[in-house]
């Protein structure tokens, strides 16, 4: 319709132009100019486009809002398959269609990832607190055969099942603060302290350990004097898991080093020593809970599997990060925190 009320309109004004007004009654049999043929030709072709524009946009709009509704019925991670290259509306509607269907993969994946996590977690949990308790249930049960067991044998029954108990009392003393680090409205006592000092008293508390193990205590932070703010006794027991890690698990280091270095606005704290490496396939990994690297799973070493993931958490409610590093001249445990805390009112 719109082609032919063109094409009239061109071959009236021909007419018009072409001849006099007094012959304008026969005008529709005048030869057409060569420019009102080239005008017909590209009128009518650009009619054409737009109409076929118009129909391809319509017909995708159309088609998406099937999409939409079969989305709707069956999953919103479900994405558009199709583009519309000539309708960029529609295709904007697409893009922002996959974009929440992709959110919402993620979403679901995370929360897959949880659950199984979760499960994870309850299933390490009732192993490690049933090894020990099923010895102190066993140990118990001989003591209380009575007569039948020797002096000797009874101290060595109950100092077993007392060792156990201690077990399973670290066990749930962590899995304490591993909850507390992981609730998102933790609230930290924030103060002033020095690293230095803090390095100190913790270094003085694991000396005998340490000389047992002939290994050397060091600490060194630049400048000498770092004052940073922070919740001194979390800060102490992140520390403190990393010391004890050290020791259980550096086999064959000869130190034991705390260094501190302000960057700007930030302080890295590292600690370091030169036993044996971790092995680069586990770097990534060891900061999950419950994670133990092959070979320190022995009841020499014990451990929860929780102390770096309690570590972990602790530097991330101060707004920090951490990550290991570890090759065959030293295994260093990087963390980055801000010098001084955001204050919420």
């Amino acid at each position: 319709m719109l082609g032919l009320l063109f094409s009239w309109a061109l071959i009236s004004v021909n007419a018009i132009v072409m001849m006099p007004r007094r012959e304008l009654m026969w005008f529709y049999l005048v030869p057409l100019h060569w420019l009102t043929w080239i005008g017909l030709v590209i009128g009518n072709a650009l009619i054409i486009i737009w109409q076929v524009r118009i129909y391809r946009r319509t017909v995708s709009l159309d088609r998406l809002i099937e999409d939409l509704t079969k989305i709707a019925d069956e999953g919103p991670d479900i994405a558009v398959d199709w583009n519309a290259p000539f309708a960029p509306r529609t295709q904007a509607l697409i893009n922002v269609s996959n974009r929440i269907a992709e959110t919402t993969a993620h979403l679901r994946a995370e929360e897959r990832a949880s659950e199984q996590s979760k499960d994870e977690m309850i299933t390490n949990i009732s192993h490690d607190l049933r090894t020990p308790l099923t010895a102190i249930i066993g140990y118990l049960g001989l003591v209380e055969m009575g007569d039948r067991l020797s002096e000797a044998d009874r101290r060595k029954y109950i100092h077993t099942a007392y060792d156990k108990s201690n077990q399973m009392k670290s066990l749930v003393e962590d899995l304490f603060e591993f909850s507390k680090t992981q609730t998102s409205d933790a609230v930290l006592n924030i103060n002033q302290l020095s690293l230095s000092d803090l390095f100190a008293q913790l270094l003085a508390s694991y000396e005998i350990d340490a000389r047992d193990k002939n290994i050397e205590l060091m600490q060194l932070t630049e400048p000498n004097l770092i004052i940073m703010e922070g919740d001194s006794d979390k800060l102490a027991r992140a520390l403190m898991n990393l010391i004890i890690n050290a020791l259980k698990y550096g086999e064959g280091a000869t130190f034991i080093k705390l260094t501190a270095q302000v960057r700007g606005d930030q302080v890295e704290i590292r600690v370091s020593n030169n036993g044996v490496p971790i092995p680069q396939k586990d770097l990534k990994d060891i900061f999950d809970r419950f994670y133990r690297v092959e070979s320190s799973r022995s009841s020499k070493t014990g451990g929860t599997g929780l102390g770096l993931a309690i570590v972990k958490g602790i530097i991330e409610q101060h707004a920090g990060s951490i990550y290991a590093q570890s090759n065959d001249e030293i295994t260093s445990f990087v963390m980055t925190l801000p010098l001084t805390q955001r204050r919420t009112v």
